[in-house]
């Protein structure tokens, strides 16, 4: 993947194989049109496309290029309150239970 910034680059973007989808040859209808394929924006047409909406992603770029190629790609405990805090106002049993995601 070709670094576009200049000032870094990660891992993956030196070894990962990056898809080549080419550029938009005809005009499409979609009920969402989401501009970037980033994290953020392939997550949201993923979503909305579990939701039952038809989408259409645009970029002028790689699939998870810019910005998303050059993380860490780790989950960050980064909270507005300290562990201890979350359990005082939310319990034990809340903070135990696995988070389950829609997928």
């Amino acid at each position: 993947m070709q670094n576009d910034s200049g000032k870094t680059t990660s891992i993956w973007m030196t070894t990962a194989a990056m898809l080549d989808e080419g550029v938009l040859g005809e005009n499409l209808h979609a009920d969402v049109c989401v501009v970037g394929a980033g994290m953020a924006g392939m997550s949201t047409a993923y979503m909305l496309s579990r939701a039952g909406k038809s989408v259409v992603v645009l970029d002028d770029g790689a699939i998870g290029g810019g910005q998303t190629a050059r993380t860490t790609a780790h989950l960050s405990n980064v909270l507005s309150y300290r562990y201890y805090e979350l359990e005082q106002m939310h319990g034990q049993r809340t903070l135990s239970k696995p988070l389950t995601l829609p997928l």
